[in-house]
């Protein structure tokens, strides 16, 4: 039988787009004035060392991302935004802009975290700026994620940044699994089926940290306790003399730990027990990593049963995509009229729709090149505003247009005028490094933007019903 899985890899591109670079903008608007910062972040998620899909398991996947920026020395929380995360996408760049610094400069702690939901139980929540940011940082994981088989399993990254008055810094933060994934590759050559029972690992913890190597405290939770993960259905493991189908019986998760006598896989046989010490080049394993993925190598032949161990991370990271055509892409608006302009021609003007009439701004969008390669719209502000519509999609040399618009969640209010930018990356930075995967939508023409803003980003103002409705000036189309 083949190996359960198989190599993939990811690039941690600058800036990114989660398979399109996802990269989002936010504002420190609710700082004293300062000196004005940014920083941009690209956030990686981590891809499997050998599966069986294109892609990692299912359980692994990052579906949800937290990030939390906070003031080191007071740990008062300037930004808490979480994101869904679309199945292709693999990592994503969110841009802090207008960070409110000293003259001096001053330190940011950026948590990360995938899939909260994983971990989360009786109500408890990561919203809002009240988050206990030490208990956070200090949280103990006591989840069997083996029960039920491959249960969503989180993701987790810690950093400080220094950031220096208008500095634009960027930056890359490497979730990592709190977990050691285990994984059971079965070699059976006697021909037809065979039936394991008591297919366990023994002495295993049954708790560990989220956030790996922060402050100085133990590596391991000192209250750990020792337990026994078990494969299959409670021990009791079918093993085709085939390709598996299923590969839930065959993976488990462990905490990491520390362990002087080792870890040993058990299994019966018929009537006939079999255990095998996990070893590395003859070296017996004592510890257990966060990451870590442990192939354990086994051959059944003639009711004879043999073990070989290979140690890797459970990321592969290290390769490049190759993108060699530059970008080419055309905004527009959906339709006539569909961009309003403000009576200042400073931004395009959206309002709520409470009667019913569509006041958001609709535009269409497509991209020639680079083909297959996935663009993304974002907006910077998506607690005020919201996108609707097709948001993403590929680079294709006969592309159609494809149409989403922008609209605000809330009322207007006079005192209180909202605005957000929008723009458009790609997978990959194009035209240099430093294009952090945002893409020029918005060229000027005779010295003037088609749309209010810069060359890649689309100024959008709130404005009320009442006004939008008196507004006459809009976005041409260009064919």
């Amino acid at each position: 039988m083949k190996k359960l899985f198989r190599t993939y890899a990811l690039l941690a591109a600058a800036v990114v787009a989660v398979a399109l670079l996802s990269v989002s903008c936010i504002k420190d608007s609710d700082l004293t004035a300062g000196e004005k910062a940014s920083v941009t972040m690209t956030f990686t998620t981590r891809v499997s060392d050998n599966v069986t899909a294109e892609n990692l398991l299912d359980n692994e996947q990052m579906r949800k991302l937290r990030v939390i920026v906070a003031r080191s020395g007071t740990n008062d929380i300037i930004y808490n935004v979480s994101y869904d995360i679309q199945p292709d996408e693999r990592w994503k760049t969110i841009r802090f802009s207008e960070l409110t610094v000293n003259k001096d400069g001053e330190n940011f702690d950026f948590y990360a975290i995938a899939n909260e939901d994983a971990f989360l139980t009786d109500g408890k929540s990561l919203e809002g700026k009240n988050v206990d940011l030490g208990a956070l940082k200090a949280h103990i994981l006591n989840k069997d994620f083996n029960s039920p088989a491959l249960s969503l399993i989180p993701q987790a990254a810690f950093t400080t940044i220094k950031v220096g008055p208008n500095e634009q810094k960027k930056a890359q933060m490497k979730l990592l699994f709190p977990l050691v994934k285990v994984v059971l590759n079965f070699d059976n050559q006697t021909g037809e089926p065979v039936g394991l029972t008591n297919v366990q690992i023994d002495g295993t913890a049954d708790q560990g940290y989220l956030f790996k190597d922060v402050d100085k405290r133990p590596e391991y939770p000192p209250t750990a306790g020792m337990g026994t993960v078990k494969f299959g259905t409670e021990g009791a493991l079918t093993v085709p003399a085939g390709e598996v189908d299923d590969v839930a019986p065959f993976v488990r998760y462990l905490y990491p730990w520390n362990h002087d006598d080792g870890w040993k896989l058990t299994a019966t046989w018929g009537s006939s027990p079999h255990e095998a010490v996990f070893k590395v080049n003859n070296e017996v394993l004592k510890k257990l990593q966060h990451g870590q993925q442990l192939n354990v190598n086994v051959l059944l032949i003639a009711n004879s049963l043999k073990v070989s161990l290979t140690v890797s991370d459970w990321t592969v990271d290290d390769q490049i995509l190759d993108f060699s055509t530059e970008f080419n892409g055309l905004l527009n608006p959906a339709s006539a009229g569909s961009v309003k302009l403000i009576a200042d021609k400073g931004a395009v003007a959206v309002a709520t729709d409470n009667d019913g009439t569509q006041r958001e701004a609709t535009f269409s969008f497509k991209m020639f090149s680079p083909v297959g390669v996935r663009w993304t719209a974002h907006l910077e502000n998506t607690s005020e505003f919201e996108l609707t519509g097709t948001t993403s999609g590929y680079g294709a040399k006969d592309a159609v247009d494809v149409t989403f618009g922008v609209k605000p969640k809330f009322e207007h209010v006079a005192t209180d005028a909202k605005s957000v930018k929008l723009y458009i990356t790609v997978e990959q930075p194009f035209g240099g490094a430093g294009s952090d995967g945002i893409q020029v939508i918005n060229p000027e023409e005779n010295g003037i933007y088609r749309f209010p803003g810069t060359e890649t980003e689309i100024e959008i103002r709130q404005v009320s019903e009442s006004e939008f409705d008196g507004l006459t000036e809009s976005v041409s189309i260009k064919e």
